[in-house]
């Protein structure tokens, strides 16, 4: 089934009308020596495979690598791009992913032999779209228009990226165990073959391309050969020894090298100074390239304990140099040099800039970038949009959010895109307040953000941040929440109307144990029920003070609500979910976004509105302010004195 043509899809500012080439080499990436934060760069995965160019051209495809060289190997990736009705030039990675869907450069390298493994075409950039040239056009917005190009689930994947939080980004890459990250500057064209600073990657474990000059006899039991005997080109295009490998190899392996290597082996060595090497070495033509790991270079120009990964059949060997590590900041600031060398009637404030700007708020100022992105792509709502809502709603979300911990979930890519959670906030900007709060879970400390001022709000909004999560107890009594929630949670199954119902019971329940509550919608489908608690109590106190409310409940409309908690078991009932109250456990705030179609936002209700007849996506980002400024913080009252827990638990078992 092929491909559909895409229709009325912008082409970005700076793509220019030109035929297709024939064949492209890609832009490359520096190395650099750690990673970085920049809210003008994005950071995407460095996939542990073949960098692939594809050629389409309405059904005709060539898949071909940075040297040249025709990709025929991966037929269902080019099969695929058979599909796609249009032309186009896409830059990308070949990967075969392991049976735990990480990419594995071995699988990679046999998978011409015993095609196991999954096999994936990762692509991250758009260089040529129907009849434009698009390597002028500013990165994100060529990224833009490739995401669109895609569609989910076969062999092609679009590669999404993350757009400032370098450092964090690369500390789960590491996790993962994966190779890295690639950091692009995101109003950077696409410089064919050409290394520039613009694109720079840093990785996990220190990795070096090599030539296979040689290998030595094998010792003990090991056939065919012991070790790779290992080189590079220095700037003088001379033959460099920098060690040998004997690690990385299965029987397999070694078979299939060995092989390789009778057909090109040759007498004298192709070092023009001798070499040192403790057994007999059988000399090869310097035209097999490999990569492999290794843990330092030594002062003579070696590598200490280098590990094969694989054969690299898409690199030539005349291009394998020893690879430096740049310094990251003078990296970056080579790559703002370049930026700044633009027309001088063009170096005006960002602020004019419709897609970008510079706010100065309570006297910290803010770079922020990318006002025109997409966040809800059915409803045309940017994340300048998003700005501009949290700004005005500032002063009556704020008092909710003051001293306390942040749990940040971050849309880089729209409500459509997967989102991530940010807790830990090390590289915020120094205005910004902080806590360091011990996770259990994780062993460590995780740095909390807190929102206390207007420019903090907005820089969670500049991160994308659609939806903010507060926790329910503040710094200074960590342990003491100011409140506990009723969480009416609804199935697929249950109605609105349901929830209300649910709502209303509980009401009666509070009223007869004369407890303050007060009401606003999730945003998405369900209800909250605050009580405040005025820190008086323990999360264990308040929950379990909960639990004796979700019970009543549960009690009085058994055929329609449960508490319990696990989906399956649920039976399509409400969940009257208690357990919210427990420490770190959040939800969105009041006047809080939330990500879904329509940009709804939790909104404070009054309980004579709790009828059937109104809907949650009833408010949103855009008619949101006009109620509260009616209406005023009608839910400010959660954040009173509280409750007094004994005499309400007396009047309920009455």
């Amino acid at each position: 089934m092929k491909n559909k043509i895409i229709k009325d899809l912008p082409i970005p500012e700076g793509a220019v009308k030109a035929e297709m080439p024939d064949m492209v080499k890609p832009m490359l990436a520096t190395l650099i020596d750690k990673p970085f934060n920049s809210d003008k760069w994005l950071f995407e995965l460095k996939w542990d495979g073949y960098r692939a160019l594809a050629n389409i051209n309405n059904g005709n495809v060539k898949l071909y690598s940075r040297n040249g060289l025709t990709f025929t190997q991966y037929e269902p990736v080019v099969k695929e791009l058979e599909t796609f009705q249009y032309t186009a030039i896409m830059d990308g990675e070949v990967v075969v992913l392991n049976e735990e869907g990480f990419p594995k450069f071995q699988l990679l390298q046999n998978y011409e032999r015993e095609q196991e493994g999954a096999l994936q075409y990762n692509v991250f950039d758009l260089l040529y779209y129907n009849g434009y040239n698009l390597t002028r056009a500013p990165l994100i917005e060529r990224k833009e228009l490739l995401s669109k190009l895609i569609k989910p689930g076969g062999f092609v994947k679009y590669t999404d990226h993350v757009i400032e939080q370098g450092i964090d980004f690369f500390k789960e890459v590491d996790k993962l165990g994966m190779e890295g990250i690639i950091g692009k500057k995101m109003d950077s064209p696409y410089r064919l073959n050409k290394r520039t600073s613009e694109w720079v990657k840093i990785k996990t474990e220190k990795r070096q391309e090599a030539i296979i000059c040689g290998y030595t006899e094998p010792k003990g039991s090991r056939q065919y050969f012991g070790s790779l005997v290992l080189g590079v080109y220095d700037d003088d295009n001379k033959l460099k020894w920098i060690g040998s490998s004997g690690g990385g190899f299965d029987e397999k392996g070694l078979e299939y090298l060995f092989n390789k290597f009778q057909k090109i082996r040759i007498e004298k060595s192709p070092f023009d100074y001798k070499i040192s090497q403790k057994s007999k070495v059988y000399w090869v033509k310097p035209e097999l390239v490999c990569e492999v790991s290794f843990s330092e270079w030594t002062t003579d120009g070696s590598m200490r304990h280098p590990v094969y990964q694989g054969l690299r059949s898409d690199k030539n060997p005349k291009d394998v140099k020893r690879e430096k590590e740049a310094k990251t900041m003078k990296t970056i600031e080579q790559a703002e040099e370049i930026t700044s060398t633009k027309k001088s009637n063009e170096s005006k404030t960002t602020s004019k800039d419709p897609k970008s700007q510079s706010l100065t708020i309570g006297g910290h100022n803010l770079q922020i970038t990318n006002l025109s992105k997409i966040l809800w792509p059915d409803d045309g709502i940017t994340k300048g949009d998003l700005i501009n809502y949290y700004r005005s709603i500032s002063k009556f979300i704020l008092p909710h959010l003051k001293n306390r911990p942040e749990s940040l979930n971050r849309y880089p890519n729209g409500i459509k895109e997967q989102s991530f959670y940010q807790k830990n906030n090390e590289n915020a900007p120094e205005w910004v307040d902080t806590i360091k709060i011990r996770s259990d879970s994780k062993r460590e400390e995780v740095n909390y953000l807190i929102c206390n001022n207007e420019a903090t709000l907005v820089y969670m909004a500049k991160l994308a941040c659609i939806e903010i999560h507060p926790w329910n107890s503040r710094v200074g009594s960590l342990d003491n929440p100011d409140w506990i929630v009723m969480d009416i949670d609804p199935s697929e199954l249950n109605t609105f109307e349901q929830v209300i119902d649910t709502a209303q019971v509980i009401k009666s329940i509070l009223d007869k144990g004369k407890i303050d509550a007060y009401i606003k919608t999730s945003g998405a489908t369900g209800l909250h029920i605050y009580i405040p608690m005025g820190s008086k109590y323990t999360y264990e106190e308040g929950r379990s003070f909960a639990h004796v409310i979700a019970q009543l409940t549960t009690s009085q409309i058994p055929e329609i609500t449960t508490i319990e908690r696990s989906l399956k078991n649920r039976d399509g009932k409400i969940y009257v979910d208690y357990l919210q109250n427990s420490e770190g456990q959040t939800l969105a705030s009041a006047y809080s976004v939330r990500p879904k179609p329509g940009a709804s936002v939790s909104m404070p209700l009054k309980w004579d509105e709790i009828n059937h007849g109104f809907h949650p996506s009833d408010f949103n980002i855009k008619n949101a302010l006009k109620r509260v400024e009616k209406n005023g913080d009608i839910f400010k009252p959660v954040l009173g004195k509280g409750i007094d827990m004994q005499k309400c638990l007396k009047l309920l078992s009455a």
